[in-house]
């Protein structure tokens, strides 16, 4: 008779795109008698830790701990380490194939070999990239619960030693795309808050859903023109090119919602905005009801890229739209000049409430 053990492997679930805020591990329940099977306000982000399934294709155990039994105390053994961890049983659809006979006739097949798991996810994050999230999948991969020495087979292998070195992180799978999206919309990141809190003109002020991108500034960045030396690390990393970024942004907002464009009179008491992200300050225009705003286009035509004469032969361009004006500085002695970006880009008015 064949020993069907429960065999402890990993498994690639579908990742989907999604942030939301983490839930800290602090004081989490371990009762032996509780019930912690994974529900879908989780996450999204999670730790897939271990999955459990039989050596059997009929999914029955004759020797060792079933998936349930071996899953139910990894978690345990988690919680009581400070880690918030739950079950969830993946059962996968049932499957056709097609198969062709030496007539040339096809014939649809079920897949017989259906191969129920029990998986073990852990943690709440914000996204992939969170600190914390980065850390604890370190800390995860490096256990070796004591659960997992009897009654459950492993096989190592040479990029997986130990039982967890396979853990990833994964999008919580009760969630569907349009839950996904829900919580990427609603979600608050506190990092942004900070940013852009008091900030005079802030994007978050608009009343609209919809605003229009026409200005970009970004940080930590460098032009080198070609056969030039590169600049050292040293000297890269000690400007403060967001600040610098935001600085610049800030001007723009103030020339395009005053009269300092003299000349052409184009710039003049316009609906302007900041906003302030990880790696850049954005300048917009605009409060829109939807992508598909008719007024949206009076925007693109003032902001967007022209048609101009680039040479003394009369040659015409498409030259991106730019805006210059004096009278900046400590001793209002310093001129500015803004190139608009190519193509003005809608987004979407984020809500930091």
């Amino acid at each position: 008779m064949t020993l069907r053990r429960c065999l402890l492997t990993s498994l690639i679930l579908f990742v989907l795109c999604c942030l939301v805020c983490p839930v800290r591990a602090a004081s989490i329940e371990a009762d032996p008698n509780a019930d912690y099977s994974l529900t879908k306000n989780r996450g999204p982000w999670m730790i897939m830790v271990a999955t459990f399934h039989t050596t059997g294709e009929d999914g029955t155990t004759d020797q060792g701990k079933t998936p349930q039994q071996a899953a139910s105390e990894l978690v345990l053994e988690l919680r009581r380490l400070g880690m918030p961890a739950y079950t969830f049983e993946h059962d996968p659809a049932q499957q056709f194939t097609t198969v062709t006979d030496r007539l040339g006739r096809e014939e649809r097949r079920k897949n017989l070999r259906r191969i129920k798991s029990v998986c073990v996810l852990a943690g709440n994050y914000h996204d992939i990239n969170d600190d914390i999230a980065q850390k604890s999948l370190d800390w995860v991969k490096a256990l070796q619960p004591r659960c997992l020495e009897e009654g459950v087979t492993y096989v190592p292998t040479k990029g997986r030693k130990t039982p967890l070195m396979g853990a990833f992180l994964t999008v919580n799978p009760m969630l569907t795309p349009e839950e996904l999206k829900s919580i990427q919309e609603s979600r608050v990141d506190p990092l942004l808050v900070r940013l852009n809190h008091g900030e005079r003109y802030s994007l978050t002020e608009n009343s609209g859903k919809y605003t229009l991108i026409i200005a970009r500034f970004y940080g930590k960045h460098v032009t080198v023109k070609p056969g030039s030396e590169l600049p050292g690390i040293s000297d890269f990393l000690k400007s403060n090119a967001l600040d610098d970024a935001a600085l610049s942004a800030r001007e723009l907002v103030t020339v395009l919602r005053g009269n300092y464009d003299r000349e052409a009179t184009n710039f003049n008491n316009i609906d302007a905005y900041i906003w302030h992200d990880h790696h850049e300050s954005v300048v917009t225009v605009g409060s829109f009801t939807s992508p598909d705003d008719p007024a949206i286009a009076h925007y693109v035509k003032k902001f967007g890229p022209k048609m101009k004469v680039i040479d003394a032969q009369g040659t015409t361009n498409f030259q991106a739209e730019h805006l210059g004006v004096s009278g900046f500085g400590p001793n209002k002695d310093q001129n500015r000049l803004w190139l608009f970006e190519p193509e003005p880009a809608i987004m979407r008015v984020p809500k930091l409430r």
